[in-house]
């Protein structure tokens, strides 16, 4: 009986302390699914050689709905119809989506709600 009890400790501990890897696996999966397959991610070392966080913030600033010193960009993504990203304010937790063409002319800028922001 002695021998038997190790087997089932190490049985029982697999079900209640399921893997790890198994759980981050799913979430990649998960969140590859969200992902449009046409859009892809830039690297942070080809947002700086190609100067796209420096043309992002230039049409930020030109938001009355976003301050910059309150607010998160998300990566910068590669469309077919140019790029996009994200602003997240801190504070409120207000998402906006900025949309910009090949020549980073100004497409839209939506809240999360897809009601439009207010451009200058």
């Amino acid at each position: 009986m002695k021998n038997y009890i190790p087997f089932l400790f190490l049985f029982f501990s697999f079900l209640v302390f399921p893997n790890s890897s198994i759980e981050s696996y799913l979430y990649e999966i998960i969140i590859d699914q969200n992902q449009n397959p046409r859009d892809r991610k830039l690297s942070t070392e080809e947002v700086k050689e190609r100067g796209l966080d420096l043309l992002a913030n230039q049409i930020v600033e030109n938001i009355d709905e976003i301050d910059l010193r309150k607010t998160a960009r998300s990566a910068i993504f590669e469309t077919s119809y140019g790029f996009r990203w994200k602003m997240v304010n801190l504070h409120t937790g207000k998402i906006i989506i900025v949309k910009v063409d090949k020549n980073f002319h100004l497409i839209s800028a939506r809240n999360s709600d897809k009601s439009k922001v207010m451009i200058p």
